[in-house]
């Protein structure tokens, strides 16, 4: 296998829907084949809110596409098809800023670029080698997404039922549902188990790339 070349895929889906679970295991089970790989995850390259207040940043609509600095991360994601390390912006979902230091990203074979937008802007697709959108069922996604954001981004339930109504699936409907036509394939997922044909279906592809 070259070291030199890059395997980048893009997953998007709607909040909750599982792309983030799925493009960690395809990683997984390409480490297993032998093949190394990273998540290049859209949720680092919200934009900067420290000039806002507190509640200001809470009440800001992280949903729409205009929230992320696509031109930030189409930059590092170049460089890191180049073989080029990159120093990744790390986001804070409690503070919703980023923090002061930034993640060291070396290159490696597999870039899975993940994220609600990831199927978004035209610059990225015309980087991808192959593109999925995860769909799942509205109750389930809320379910999930409300349990990530008690336990990982300390909001209340309350909170978390309200961002759904307000920004979350309004933003889906508008957004992030019409890149689903931008997939080479899309995945339904109901359940916890991982789709295993699926995923077994991209490791084959991915080693036929690198061959």
């Amino acid at each position: 296998m070259s070291s030199k070349r890059k395997f980048i895929m893009g997953v998007a889906g709607g909040s909750g829907s599982g792309k983030t679970t799925f493009a960690r295991a395809v990683l997984e089970q390409s480490r297993m084949a032998g093949i190394s790989g990273q998540m290049f995850s859209l949720d680092n390259y919200y934009r900067p809110l420290g000039h806002l207040s507190l509640e200001e940043r809470k009440a800001y609509n992280f949903d729409h596409p205009h929230a992320i600095d696509f031109d930030l991360a189409l930059e590092q994601l170049k460089r890191l098809r180049e073989g080029q390390p990159i120093h990744q912006p790390v986001y804070d979902f409690r503070a919703h800023t980023r923090k002061a230091e930034p993640h060291l990203l070396e290159p490696t074979q597999i870039i899975i670029v993940e994220g609600l937008y990831a199927l978004y802007p035209p610059e990225l697709l015309a980087l991808y080698d192959y593109k999925i959108f995860v769909s799942t069922g509205i109750a389930t996604a809320a379910l999930r997404r409300i349990s990530r954001d008690i336990t990982e981004r300390a909001r209340n339930v309350d909170g978390a039922k309200h961002q759904i109504l307000t920004t979350v699936l309004p933003m889906y409907e508008a957004y992030v549902k019409p890149t689903q036509r931008n997939a080479h394939f899309s995945i339904n997922w109901e359940g916890e188990e991982i789709p295993e044909k699926a995923t077994e279906g991209l490791i084959r592809m991915v080693r036929d790339f690198f061959r």
